[in-house]
């Protein structure tokens, strides 16, 4: 893959526009969360597909390095910010009496499986990374589909609609179109051209504005919002998107921009405590504008602190674990003469 320079497409800068954009739909009515996290899952598939072909299907025991180092990648940060949340609701008496099994609860809180079949979430944005746990599982085999046959992704398509009968929102299923995309970008070559990219944006901006419009004039019928973005709403945004995420991962990405990426998981995960915290929700449009700014000021301290003292140490740990269970090239030279013999 070539990669480019365009900085106005910095990929780690879309991540953390995608966080904010769960943000602003947990506190407005700007309710474009989910194709924000449906992105969030073409983006994945693309890079995960990319890391497999890279990096993971050259090491020693791939599938088991390849689970170990994504739950490492994604665990810790997870878990610290479960605890956050739990303590920020037992600290404002929002705690519930009865949140249901005590072991799902624990387990999913720090391994993430299951999160998003508990009865009671304290972080309900983790539901989201209960389907990325759930994709790792299966992605070397969705990726190893794709990777022969681009309809393959017809498949991935066909168990989202039938997810419904298999388990519903419980499992990736639901998602797993869109985790496919990003692995059919990446297996394929699939690059937008950089025409078609800014397309896509200009499309997606003026669908947004005209929306902005419809919210100016209708500050008070709660309703409109609710019918402009519906779920198919967020699904066509999602869609209309997808061209601009791809051709995202073209470019580079300099420091600061892969912390701004990094720091985007946190920001994504943290949020919702701290609106909680805060109250955002309540009062007037000014004070609730107030709260919101705060919050994102303490949102993005947080996960700046958690990024530098513990995400990035970590990442740096992990990174080199996976390093050390590269296959030699030696060891890769004797294997395929083997083979050939």
């Amino acid at each position: 893959m070539s990669v480019t320079t365009d900085k106005f497409a910095a990929p780690g800068a879309l991540r953390m526009a995608l966080a904010f954009s769960v943000f602003l739909h947990h506190t407005t009515k700007f309710n474009l969360g989910m194709s924000a996290v449906l992105i969030f899952f073409v983006l994945s598939g693309y890079w995960v597909a990319t890391m497999w072909a890279k990096t993971y299907s050259q090491t020693n025991w791939s599938y088991f390095t390849f689970l170990v180092s994504r739950v490492w990648r994604v665990t810790p940060v997870f878990a610290l910010c479960s605890a956050i949340a739990w303590a920020l609701l037992w600290w404002r008496g929002g705690a519930p009496d009865d949140a249901g099994r005590l072991m799902h609860q624990l387990f999913s809180n720090v391994m993430i499986l299951g999160y998003n079949s508990l009865s009671y979430q304290a972080n309900v944005p983790g539901w989201s990374l209960d389907m990325e746990v759930q994709f790792y599982l299966v992605a070397p085999l969705v990726i190893f589909l794709i990777s022969r046959n681009l309809y393959a992704v017809l498949g991935c398509v066909a168990l989202s609609l039938f997810a419904p009968k298999l388990g519903g929102s419980s499992t990736v299923l639901p998602f797993l179109y869109f985790f496919g995309i990003g692995v059919a970008a990446a297996t394929h070559d699939l690059r937008p051209s950089r025409r078609l990219a800014y397309a896509s944006l200009a499309a997606s901006f003026a669908l947004l504005f005209a929306y902005g419009l419809v919210f100016v004039t209708n500050l008070d019928a709660t309703q409109t919002a609710a019918v402009a973005f519906s779920s198919k709403a967020n699904l066509f945004i999602a869609v209309m998107m997808t061209p601009w995420a791809i051709y995202t991962t073209q470019q580079a990405s300099g420091a600061t921009d892969r912390m701004v990426g990094d720091m985007s998981y946190i920001f994504y995960l943290l949020h919702w405590s701290v609106i909680g915290a805060i109250g955002t929700g309540e009062g007037s449009y000014m004070d609730r504008l107030l709260l919101s700014a705060e919050a994102i000021a303490i949102i993005l301290a947080g996960s700046y602190l958690i990024w530098r003292l513990i995400d990035r140490p970590i990442g740096k740990l992990r990174a080199a674990w996976v390093s050390g269970r590269h296959i030699s090239v030696e060891r890769m030279g004797a294997a395929q003469a083997a083979a050939a013999a």
